[in-house]
């Protein structure tokens, strides 16, 4: 996209990806399918190797979950335009609402997951798990979106700021993880 979902349109579309408009209209008659199937590849593509990370790793849940970050950092970055247009005018619609519900909630059963797996190992305790994998879904979403409030609202990324949200996310999971009460 080159100026994002809502200047581009269906015509640079088919002409970036060399198809006629006939045939990209038979399979997207409204760009927001379009844009929901490109989410869905994209976050499948996450998901695949956070799942291959989730298998093969060997340290503490808390290390993982730092991996994962790191991980989502790199998604986000190659992505960022995507990544901030889901917060505007586009996504409003009551299908793109339950669309993106849906994708939450795949982020917090994946979490549940790990969390799981932590508390057999006796790494964290195996209470509430499922309502902890929801606040620090949501608190790791929020602390992005409070980090890049002012590029969504103008439109204009700064890229800068990929690294003050992972240095955030971090601080925040070592927080939910250490407390903050003196031991």
């Amino acid at each position: 996209m080159h100026y994002g979902f809502s200047k581009t349109t269906m015509n640079e579309i088919a002409e970036d990806i060399k198809i006629t408009k006939a045939n990209l209209y038979y399979y997207y008659s409204e760009k927001n399918e379009l844009i929901r199937d490109v989410i869905v590849r994209l976050t499948d593509e996450y998901r695949e190797e956070e799942e291959k990370m989730v298998a093969v790793h060997v340290g503490t849940t808390y290390e993982l979950i730092i991996k994962i970050l790191e991980l989502r950092d790199a998604f986000v970055r190659k992505y960022y335009m995507l990544h901030m247009n889901e917060n505007l005018e586009w996504i409003k619609g009551l299908s793109m609402q339950d669309f993106f519900q849906c994708l939450h909630d795949r982020d917090v059963k994946a979490l549940f997951e790990i969390l799981e797996i932590g508390a057999e190992k006796g790494e964290i305790d195996g209470e509430h798990l499922y309502e902890t994998a929801e606040i620090y879904v949501e608190l790791m979403k929020s602390l992005s979106l409070m980090c890049n409030i002012s590029d969504i609202i103008s439109g204009i990324p700064n890229q800068d700021r990929f690294d003050e949200v992972l240095q955030k996310q971090k601080l925040a999971t070592k927080l939910f993880f250490n407390g903050i009460n003196k031991k």
